[in-house]
């Protein structure tokens, strides 16, 4: 969560000083092998679609949990930690 809440920091500061490069790609990498994807001929362990579909979901999810906790205000008392 913090290397998230960092990166987004990077982001937001970048926005801020008006640069081009705004967004810092990531991507999920060595996702689990799910459903029908078991057991499946040809299928890699760790870049199955389904499992880095749901690490992807799971990145977005934790991003945008960091921005409505900033939206909050959440982070005054946090602001050691990350700035966002």
């Amino acid at each position: 969560m913090w290397l998230i809440g960092a990166l987004l920091a990077e982001e937001h500061s970048r926005a801020d000083i008006g640069r081009n490069d705004l967004e810092i790609p990531m991507r999920p990498d060595h996702g689990h092998l799910m459903a029908d994807e078991v057991g499946q001929i040809g299928t890699n362990s760790g870049y199955s679609y389904l499992g880095r579909l749901k690490s992807l979901v799971e990145l977005y999810g934790v991003m945008d949990s960091l921005e409505r906790l900033k939206k909050l205000d959440f982070y005054c008392c946090l602001s050691n930690l990350v700035s966002l």
